[in-house]
């Protein structure tokens, strides 16, 4: 089931005070927080996000109809709040490669198949993306990886 983008306005400041709480535990194994420095204002934001970890690498995704990662283009240094500790992280964005964004999600979506529905892709009965959904939101996607610095 997909929230409606307008309540995120409500729930990212909660899940930031949870994520920063002593019972961070209980959403810690998939959700981080990312602080980054706005290119323009030049203040710090903070925004939570689902997170895979591919050995060193944090990687998360996000549409790019949101503005966030937008920030983080050309690559930027950022600090990441995963389960309970920070760490300074260097982000790079991976957009227009469909290919790779494809592998991406496609893994992503075999630890949170309940995800789908935010980047419009069905999923089969057996919780198996459907291929042209997941083609299709290649294009809308992307991924922010993040290596510690």
């Amino acid at each position: 089931m997909k929230l409606p983008e307008s309540l995120f306005v409500l729930i990212n400041p909660i899940v930031r005070i949870l994520l920063r709480s002593p019972i961070h535990m209980f959403w810690s194994n998939s959700l981080m927080l990312i602080t980054f420095t706005g290119r323009r204002s030049r203040r710090e934001f903070t925004t939570p996000v689902r997170y895979v970890r591919l050995d060193q690498t944090v990687r998360c995704f996000t549409s790019s109809e949101n503005l966030w990662w937008r920030n983080l283009k050309g690559g930027a240094n950022v600090t990441l709040r995963l389960q309970g500790k920070e760490k300074r992280y260097h982000a790079t964005v991976i957009e227009n490669d469909p290919d790779t964004i494809q592998h991406a999600l496609e893994y992503y979506l075999k630890i949170f198949p309940q995800d789908a529905a935010y980047h419009n892709i069905r999923l089969n009965k057996d919780r198996s993306v459907v291929p042209e959904t997941l083609a299709s939101a290649a294009k809308n996607a992307i991924v922010i990886e993040a290596t510690p610095i």
